[in-house]
């Protein structure tokens, strides 16, 4: 399958140009799409040269029809095999139109459900232009301290392996080729990212060899059992060894033992934080490990453009490393069709047909719906027609609600739950909305305004939770309470002696002391 890539790319490239094809670049360096003749700023930090930009492999980050048809139509011009560039990005649970977060899917118990999220994922995002998303994120995690329990379907090796395949499925299709409303799936972190020590972000992993296989290993199995094309390395060591190194988890057990021939990618700078580590003396060596380990493409480092045709001089990196790493990417550019069709779905008008209509819309709605989890009700819900109900708290009439990795959703477009609950009410004048509070402080004047809000109602829905930035990557936390200024809130609103139900929008399973025995009714509602 790879030899015509080989004899028609390969073997007539420079090893600067295969070095190239290995590397990836964000999207301020394609803020211009021209001939990159001029050396701009990002460029000049990272010591990159315009001829590197024109070979460069792949793109992260940029979205929008045109303005990948621009960049690959500059790229083409000016690469000298005529190579397109592949487009990535993090459509982590939905592109535009933003689904339930994954945590959130995962309680939804609906597989199909999950499958066509990522469907819709994946054609507003190859309309747009994009190749290949970096999910599903399918690590085991089991501390919600750890900010990016938010993007795992939960703690139990087999469910999270039925989503793993429902979310490839979605992304892929049958035919990636020719079916151009699909992507590319990358499962990530390879491997055991979720057990990161004390919940803290990049921290250290320490796991018996039984307990990786038994419970960390097999939902990325499922992952590749349906095919997905695309491996990101995790930035935890794995065994003492970083996993962007470590030779005995990529080629070994990966290629070797499960037989996977597809991109093996690092965590954004995975490579070059070998050094803070410990595992590597420097950037010459991180880049020299990574290749070793089988690391195909070096993300937003420039380890292996600086330091691969120096270590190839010295004969301590075999040249056909660098072959077996390019034509992995060649393979996935030529299954993606790019070779014969280089804008491949991209399409300016589709994309705005087909980006956030309201069938989209409906199926985010109904899969919101499913997610959901009434955690407790004593009889106070539903709300009853009739009722006069004080709707009071942060999230009361706010747009965040989305969660952290809502890359391309907008708040502003986000439906609140104010104004959902006047859309569907009979009287308007059933119906009083209060702050009460911010996310983390409160002030006497809004304790007043909650009073307010609340001394006419028959029932009190307090809406709660964590702002956006509180989960998500380098969203980890010691104390997963609700912050003291909403508990304060809520014990306010109890002294009322009138029925409280309680919504949390937020992105890890929380502590609800202080909130459980205060309601009446609690529905976990998710990002």
């Amino acid at each position: 399958m790879t030899e015509h890539l080989y004899n028609k790319y390969v073997k007539n490239m420079t090893l600067e140009e295969k070095i190239a094809q290995l590397l990836q670049l964000a999207a301020p360096f394609y803020d211009e799409p021209g001939d990159h003749s001029e050396i701009t700023g990002p460029m000049e930090e990272l010591g990159i040269q315009s001829e590197t930009v024109r070979n460069a492999g792949s793109v992260l980050g940029v979205a929008g029809a045109a303005k990948m048809m621009a960049v690959q139509k500059a790229h083409l011009a000016n690469n000298r095999l005529g190579i397109p560039l592949l487009f990535m990005a993090d459509i982590v649970h939905g592109f535009k139109t933003i689904f339930p977060i994954p945590l959130a899917i995962g309680s939804s118990w609906n597989p199909e459900l999950a499958k066509q999220s990522a469907e819709i994922a994946a054609c507003e995002a190859a309309v747009s232009g994009l190749h290949v998303t970096f999910a599903p994120m399918v690590d085991l995690i089991r501390d919600p301290r750890w900010g990016r329990v938010m993007e795992s379907t939960g703690e139990d090796p087999y469910l999270n392996g039925v989503f793993a395949k429902a979310f490839v499925q979605g992304f892929q299709g049958d035919d990636l080729a020719g079916d151009t409303s699909r992507v590319a799936a990358c499962v990530k972190h390879f491997a055991a990212y979720g057990a990161a020590e004390g919940g803290r972000d990049y921290n250290t992993v320490d796991l018996s060899e039984r307990q990786l296989r038994e419970y960390y290993l097999p939902a990325y199995k499922k992952a590749l059992d349906a095919g997905a094309e695309m491996v990101m390395t995790s930035f935890n060591i794995v065994d003492g060894v970083p996993a962007t190194g470590n030779r005995k988890l990529l080629r070994d057990l990966l290629r070797g033992e499960w037989g996977f021939e597809g991109v093996i990618i690092s965590d954004w700078a995975s490579i070059k934080e070998m050094v803070a580590h410990g595992a590597a003396e420097d950037d010459k060596e991180a880049a020299f490990k990574a290749i070793r380990a089988g690391v195909d493409i070096d993300m937003m480092t420039t380890s292996y453009l600086h330091h691969l045709p120096e270590l190839v001089d010295e004969g301590l990196v075999d040249e056909a490393w660098i072959d077996e790493a390019v034509l992995r990417i060649l393979r996935l550019k030529e299954k993606l069709g790019l070779f014969d069709n280089p804008m491949r779905g991209a399409d300016p008008v589709r994309e705005k047909e087909i980006v956030y209509s309201a069938e989209h819309r409906q199926a985010a709605r109904k899969l919101a719906e499913k997610s959901c989890v009434l955690l407790k009700n004593e009889g106070v819900l539903p709300l009853r027609a009739a009722q006069r109900v004080a709707l009071i708290g942060p999230f009361a009439d706010s747009g965040d609600i989305l969660g952290w990795w809502s890359w391309t959703g907008s708040k502003e477009t986000a439906v609140k739950l104010s104004d959902a609950m006047r859309a569907v009410i009979d009287n308007p004048d059933q119906l009083t909305v209060a702050a009460g509070s911010g996310v983390d402080s409160i002030t006497d004047t809004q304790k007043e305004e909650a009073l307010t809000a609340a001394a006419g109602a028959d029932v009190i829905v307090l809406a709660v939770g964590e702002s956006s930035h509180m989960s998500g990557e380098g969203g980890s936390r010691t104390n997963i309470r609700l912050p003291d200024a909403q508990l304060e809130l809520i014990r306010l609103m109890k002294r009322l002696g009138k029925p409280v139900a309680i919504v949390l929008f937020n992105g890890r399973p929380l502590d609800l002391h202080g909130v459980y025995d205060q309601a009446g009714a609690v529905l976990e509602a998710w990002f």
